[in-house]
């Protein structure tokens, strides 16, 4: 009796399972495979993605395509301050010097917010790649001018030879100084070495340099005038004070070099030092 039983019960549980395996579909062995196996999803709707990777295969080493940047033709290249191209900066005429265009002319004296923005650095940049940036080579003998700055620009720039260890400072007056600062610049249109205090400043009306190389060079001093102050009626001062040996030769250092091509300044008015030697520095 107790055979009989086991074996209906037996015959109990298999039946059992079958019909859960029907119910299911799938034996539990294959449930277990299929969950090892990775299935397809269906795509659900969500944000669209994009490819922020957009720039082009290249070489290592090579530089990345900017628009506007060294690749860009002339009338791709905006101005760093305006939507102006290129390709609206002028020549002198017969010459590969540039014609700095204007900015926009400023009618309240500067502060410390706007002298921090008018990058000057940026513009000479900008337009070297127009042509080369307009400079006036001051000689030697040259220690006090009157000039005043190229219209409608609003500054101008002038080249000095120093020799290694020489110190060089420049100062600018006007009966409106606020109006005014100075910048040092190398071939380049960048502050090189000895020039970064100059840089750091926001409104210099006096600059010193000292040569730190082994070397004569050539530095580059910018007259900013964004109000246009300066004209032939109310000239700005420039004056230089020299400190090394007046018989160093230094006729072999060239001023129109790098960005800068020479353009002497027709308005200037040069004046000598009445006395000779290396220069006195008052403060």
């Amino acid at each position: 009796m107790s055979r009989r039983f086991l074996q209906f019960r037996v015959l109990s549980v298999v039946a059992a399972l079958a019909l859960a395996s029907a119910v299911c579909g799938a034996s539990p062995q294959e449930e277990s495979k299929r969950g090892n196996t990775p299935q397809p999803r269906p795509q659900s709707p969500g944000p669209t993605s994009y490819n922020t990777n957009t720039q082009p295969n290249r070489k290592a080493g090579e530089r990345p395509f900017v628009p506007g940047g060294p690749r860009a033709t002339p009338h791709e290249i905006r101005r760093p301050s305006t939507r102006e191209t290129l390709s609206s900066v002028t020549l002198q005429p017969g010459t590969r010097l540039v014609n700095p265009p204007a900015w926009k002319h400023r009618r309240t004296i500067p502060d410390m917010t706007y002298w921090g923005s008018r990058d000057l650095f940026a513009e000479i940049q900008w337009l070297s790649r127009r042509g080369f940036i307009p400079v006036s080579p001051l000689g030697d003998g040259v220690e006090t001018l009157t000039d005043f700055s190229q219209q409608p620009a609003g500054w101008r720039a002038y080249g000095i030879a120093v020799p290694p260890g020489g110190i060089l400072q420049v100062e600018v007056q006007h009966e409106k100084l606020g109006w005014f600062r100075l910048m040092m610049v190398n071939k380049w249109g960048n502050p090189g070495a000895g020039m970064l205090h100059a840089a750091n400043a926001l409104h210099p009306v006096m600059v010193t340099y000292t040569n730190p190389g082994s070397e004569a060079t050539a530095v580059y001093i910018i007259v900013d005038d964004p109000g246009r102050w300066s004209d032939e009626k109310a000239p700005y001062t420039l004056l230089l004070r020299r400190k090394w040996d007046p018989s160093v030769d230094l006729s072999e250092v060239k001023v129109a070099e790098g960005l800068w091509g020479a353009s002497p300044s027709v308005s200037a008015q040069y004046r000598r030092p009445s006395m000779s030697g290396p220069a006195v520095y008052p403060r």
